[in-house]
């Protein structure tokens, strides 16, 4: 398969490079370098994981409505932050419902014919949205933005006291959750 991937690509005849096996010489070598310092120095067993303690703690607070996040926002290159709001949950624009990739067959039987293809977003779309972040505010309102943030439970002090980018009045605040109400997020 290997050497056939190389006829195409190049343009070489069968004969020229039948023994041009150097790659596969190398993967070889590599495999028994492997399995040699798997023997000498294997993997140490652990009762606990300390990384999969984090990412369950993370997991968990992330996804407790009832807490709320400073999301600082920095103009890349300075060390102050412009500004900060806050959000329940700091989010990818790139997250999606489904997946993000559709498993095909492009017209042979054999099942190492298959290959991966892009998914469309839920409504449709291909492609990513950038590189932003995005969250709501306790009110509700939608923030996003491409710059570098910090996001923290907490308050945090800075030599410049940055200031609260959004305030919403009482009747915006109840027209948004006419909205809301609408397009049934809670």
């Amino acid at each position: 398969m290997i050497l056939a991937s190389i006829f195409l690509l190049t343009g070489c005849e069968p004969g020229k490079v039948a023994n041009n096996t150097t790659a596969l010489d190398e993967q070889v070598e590599t495999e028994i370098n492997q399995k040699n310092l798997f023997k000498v120095q294997p993997p140490p067993k652990i009762s606990w994981s300390l990384e999969r303690d984090n990412l369950i703690k993370r997991f968990r607070l992330q996804n407790d409505r009832t807490v709320m996040f400073y999301m600082y926002v920095f103009i890349e290159g300075d060390r102050r932050p412009i500004g900060y709001y806050q959000v329940n949950k700091v989010s990818s624009v790139n997250s999606q419902l489904t997946n993000t990739e559709q498993i095909v067959n492009p017209g042979g039987t054999a099942h190492y014919a298959y290959t991966t293809l892009p998914s469309p977003a839920e409504d449709g779309s291909y492609g990513t949205n950038g590189d932003g972040v995005f969250g709501f505010t306790p009110n509700d309102i939608y923030i996003e933005h491409n710059m570098k943030y910090i996001a923290s439970t907490v308050p945090l002090s800075f030599p410049d006291k940055p200031f609260l980018l959004t305030s919403i009045s009482v009747k915006d605040e109840q027209a948004l959750k006419v909205l809301m109400e609408k397009i049934n997020i809670k």
